[in-house]
């Protein structure tokens, strides 16, 4: 479910998000007051209408900055399908071999279910986060991603 705050951006976004997502309601829509101001966070190098913005702000609305990060410094082009040499899956790269019941499922195919997964596989075990180590140009990933993102009140 994606939150209010992911959901209260532009009108013409909200009408991309409802018509890609499937699970936002026109009514929740109409249910935000327009003068609550509200938190949503963007991703600068993606158009307002993409599906990267809604998976942003539904990563940020789960685990906050931290997991938008995380997915920035797993998975930079934030593609649901993507399968690395390593056979490391999804938004998270996840490895096959210990993550394959989910990943034969069905609910595979939703990229907000994947998001939902990976932060409780990290929650659990916090040892599976290896990217705050990684390293860009001599700076860590965490810091290094950092200014592609925008938080905004609206």
């Amino acid at each position: 479910m994606i939150s209010e705050i992911a959901v209260s951006m532009m009108a013409p976004y909200l009408m991309t998000l409802d018509i890609l997502s499937g699970e936002i309601e026109r009514t929740k829509i109409q249910q935000i007051q327009p003068s609550t101001q509200q938190e949503i966070i963007l991703h600068n190098w993606y158009a307002y209408n993409s599906n990267v913005q809604s998976y942003v702000n539904y990563a940020y609305n789960v685990w906050w900055m931290d997991f938008v990060k995380l997915i920035e410094c797993e998975n930079g082009t934030w593609d649901p399908k993507r399968v690395s040499s390593t056979h490391d899956h999804w938004l998270c790269q996840l490895n096959y071999s210990y993550n394959k019941k989910f990943i034969n499922s069905t609910d595979f195919s939703d990229p907000y279910k994947q998001l939902d997964y990976c932060y409780e596989k990290f929650k659990v075990n916090p040892k599976l986060r290896y990217w705050p180590n990684r390293k860009i140009k001599g700076k860590k990933c965490s810091d290094y991603v950092e200014d592609r993102f925008e938080i905004i009140l609206i």
